[in-house]
């Protein structure tokens, strides 16, 4: 266009303010229970045995959800934040904290169980678990992240992949026995990486700024 006033004018009279994209905590509050609504839904057609609230170790159980929930909602935060331009993940410190206290309870619940090292499949009812709540929980975060899109999608995509992973765990840990094998462990981690690099296959080109 030659005539670049009348561009500037017609800037001006068609162009709409942008909206100022809500803090990445509040976002998150708000997705969080929609994925973990998605998830609890999917998993309804999967056999479950309730967790022993009554038992000794029940408080393992509780501070295994607690952990989840805290990592899930953490990296969800994260991959919120990074999402947009200057924006920087600032939960190093609990997201590292609250990894290393559940890696050490999973390792805590390996010691205590009978059959510590496991058999062959013994992880697959969690892997399938773990996968079934997750699927939807991608479909919820990629929405969540086209809000704002991203300039680094792999990054932002990765994080959500992990809030993701950290969600079903602890959807799982409602319905898990309290001990639990190094097979069944690796099952976890198996599905988790499974859901984080799904995300990221998935939700590249759809949040890609």
């Amino acid at each position: 266009m030659v005539d670049h006033d009348t561009l500037i004018d017609t800037l001006c009279d068609e162009a709409s303010p942008v909206r100022r994209v809500a803090p990445a905590r509040y976002r998150a509050l708000a997705w969080a229970p929609v994925a973990l609504g998605a998830g609890y839904l999917a998993t309804q057609f999967i056999h479950r045995s309730a967790t022993d609230w009554a038992g000794p170790l029940a408080g393992i159980a509780a501070a295994n959800i607690a952990l989840s929930l805290t990592l899930g909602l953490a990296a969800f935060i994260a991959a919120l934040s990074v999402s947009v331009a200057g924006g920087a993940a600032r939960l190093n410190l609990l997201i590292g904290t609250s990894a290393a206290a559940w890696l050490g309870l999973a390792m805590y619940s390996i010691s205590i169980s009978r059959h510590p090292r496991g058999e062959l499949g013994h992880g697959s009812y969690c892997f399938t678990f773990v996968l079934a709540a997750g699927v939807p929980m991608i479909l919820v975060a990629i929405l969540a992240l086209r809000r704002t899109r991203s300039l680094t999608p792999v990054r932002s995509l990765t994080l959500a992949g992990a809030g993701i992973a950290f969600l079903s765990f602890a959807l799982l840990a409602f319905c898990h026995p309290i001990e639990m094998s190094a097979m069944d462990f690796v099952g976890h981690l198996a599905a988790g990486l499974l859901l984080g690099a799904t995300t990221v296959l998935l939700g590249r080109k759809s949040i890609a700024a």
